[in-house]
C-alpha cells in the first residue's frame, strides 16, 4: 500500500505463533509477471504505457497468448503479425516471453476448421501443429522464450473423458519433444485450471510427466463466481506443491476480482496480493512464477465479448471478468489498492526501486488493527523505534534477515519505547519479532543506506 510523504509511518504488526522466518522470493529465482495486454479508456495510454508500468514494477517476463486459429486463420493460411512485432519489441527491452499457443482455450476448440473432427493424437493433427511451430520459430528468431505453453485451461473442455485426456497427452508429448529440437533447452508446459489439476489429478499427473514446468491458472472463486477468502491461498499452494514437489510451478494466470457483486472489494483484492506474497515466500523454492491477471479492468464491450465466447452471461461471472484488473479502466487507468500493494510487495523483495513509501501490508493492517503497535521510521537508516500502548515486562526483540539469521537481539525490555541501533546492519528487508508475556508480535521493515 502506498502512502504520501510523512514524517512517520505507523505499522501495525502481525501476531504470529512462532519466530520461524520462512524463505523469501528473489528476482534471481522467482518471476513476477503481469498481463499488460488490457488497456484503459484513453487510447493514448497504449501498450507501451502498460508495458512500462509492468517493467518498472519488476516484471521479469511477459506473456503472449495466441489461439491456434488466431495464427492459422484458415487451413494453411497464417497471420504472424503478433510474432513479427514480438520479434523486435521484447528483445529491445531484454524481456523474455512466455508463449502460449492453444489448440483448446478453456471450453473452446481452437483448431483450423479441417481439423475440428480429428483426434488430437492423429498424425495429421500433430504434424500440423509441428508445422505451426516451425513457422513461429522463423518469425521470432530474436525472442528469448522463458517457456512455451501448449493449451490453456483445457481441462474444462476435456472434462472426465479419459479417451480425450489420453489423446491430448499423446499430442502434447509429441509436440513437446519436437519444440525442444527447435529451441534447445526450451522449457515446455501446459496450463490447467487449479480445479482441474487437483480434481483430475490422475489425468493431470500423467499429462505432466514430461512437462518442465507445472502450468496453472488460479482464481479462488466459488462455483457462483463469488470470491473465496484470501486465507484459501496458503491451503491451495500447499496442495499444489504437495502434488508436484519436484517441478517448478508457474501460475500463467492469477487473479482476484474487486467487484461487489462478487462479494469482493478493492481492499479485499489488495489483501489478496498481500497474502499471495506472504505465501509465495513460504514456497519460494517451488513456485517459479506468478503472472498477475490483468493490468486494467475490461470495458463493457470486451466483457460482453468474453461472456459470449465462454457461453456465460451470468451477472456475477461478467463482473468477475470486468473487475479483475489491478487498475481501473477509466481515463488513463487509475491505480487500485491492489496495484499499489503489488508495487510495494515487489519493492520489499528487491524487484524495483520505485520512489514509493510502503507500510507493512494491507493484510497486516486489517488483522491486527487492535494492537496499535508502531515501528518507525520505515524505511530506517540508523535507529529503529518501537512503541507499544502498554508497558513491557522482560520483553525481547529479535531482528532477522531474510535468511532467518539473527541480526540483533535485545532482552529485558521494560518500557513502552524501544530504540534499536541499525547503522551496523546492511540494507535490505528485515523481520522483527517482539516477545512479551508469552505472546509474539512480528512484522517487517526496510533498512536503506
Amino acid at each position: 500500500m502506498k502512502t504520501k510523504m510523512i514524517l512517520r509511518i505507523m505499522v501495525f504488526l502481525e501476531l504470529l505463533p512462532s519466530a520461524t522466518i520462512m524463505g523469501q522470493i528473489t528476482p534471481v529465482d522467482n518471476i513476477i509477471g503481469i498481463d499488460v495486454s488490457t488497456f484503459p479508456q484513453n487510447a493514448g495510454f497504449n501498450y507501451d504505457s502498460c508495458f512500462l508500468l509492468g517493467k518498472n514494477l519488476g516484471m521479469g517476463s511477459v506473456g503472449i497468448f495466441q489461439n491456434w486459429t488466431a495464427i492459422e486463420t484458415t487451413p494453411f493460411t497464417y497471420d504472424f503479425a503478433i510474432m513479427d512485432i514480438a520479434n523486435y519489441y521484447y528483445p529491445a527491452y531484454s524481456m523474455p516471453v512466455d508463449l502460449t499457443i492453444t489448440p483448446i482455450h478453456t471450453n473452446n476448440l481452437e483448431v483450423p476448421s479441417d481439423l475440428t473432427s480429428m483426434a488430437f493424437d492423429d498424425p495429421i493433427f500433430i504434424n500440423r501443429f509441428k508445422a505451426l511451430l516451425d513457422s513461429i520459430k522463423v518469425h521470432i528468431p530474436n525472442v528469448t522464450l522463458s517457456s512455451l505453453v501448449i493449451g490453456s485451461e483445457f481441462d474444462v473442455y476435456l472434462g472426465t473423458d479419459a479417451a480425450l485426456w489420453m489423446q491430448y497427452a499423446n499430442f502434447y508429448n509429441s509436440v513437446l519433444s519436437y519444440a525442444k529440437t527447435l529451441w534447445p533447452g526450451l522449457n515446455v508446459a501446459t496450463e490447467l485450471t487449479f480445479n482441474g489439476i487437483t480434481s483430475q489429478n490422475g489425468f493431470a499427473q500423467a499429462l505432466n510427466t514430461n512437462s518442465d514446468f507445472i502450468g496453472v491458472s488460479y482464481y479462488p472463486l466459488n462455483s457462483d463466481f463469488t470470491v473465496k477468502p484470501v486465507s484459501t491461498i496458503p491451503v491451495d499452494f500447499e496442495t499444489l506443491v504437495g502434488l508436484y514437489p519436484s517441478k517448478p510451478i508457474c501460475f500463467y494466470q492469477y487473479g482476484y476480482p474487486s467487484g461487489t457483486v462478487c462479494n469482493s472489494s478493492e481492499t479485499l483484492q489488495a489483501r489478496f496480493i498481500t497474502q499471495t506474497f506472504a505465501t509465495w515466500d513460504t514456497y519460494a523454492a517451488n513456485i517459479r512464477m506468478i503472472d498477475f491477471t490483468w493490468l486494467h479492468d475490461l470495458d463493457t464491450a470486451l466483457v460482453n465479448y468474453y461472456g459470449t465466447y465462454y457461453g456465460l452471461t451470468d451477472t456475477v461471472f461478467l463482473e468477475y471478468l470486468h473487475t479483475l484488473g489491478l487498475r481501473r479502466w477509466d481515463a488513463n487507468g487509475t491505480n487500485k489498492a491492489a496495484f499499489e500493494e503489488l508495487q510495494c510487495q515487489a519493492k520489499q523483495r528487491g524487484y524495483n526501486n520505485l520512489n514509493i513509501h510502503c507500510t507493512d501490508g494491507i493484510l497486516d493492517l486489517s488483522i491486527n488493527k487492535n494492537y496499535n503497535i508502531s515501528i518507525f521510521p520505515n524505511p530506517v537508516q540508523n535507529q529503529l523505534n518501537i512503541q507499544t500502548p502498554f508497558d513491557l515486562y522482560n520483553a525481547e526483540v529479535i531482528i532477522y534477515n531474510t535468511l532467518g539469521q539473527i541480526g540483533k537481539r535485545i532482552s529485558n525490555i521494560n518500557s513502552r519505547n524501544t530504540n534499536i541501533e541499525t547503522f551496523d546492519l546492511p540494507s535490505g528487508l528485515y523481520f522483527v519479532a517482539l516477545k512479551n508475556d508469552g505472546k509474539q508480535i512480528s512484522g517487517r521493515f526496510l533498512i536503506t543506506k
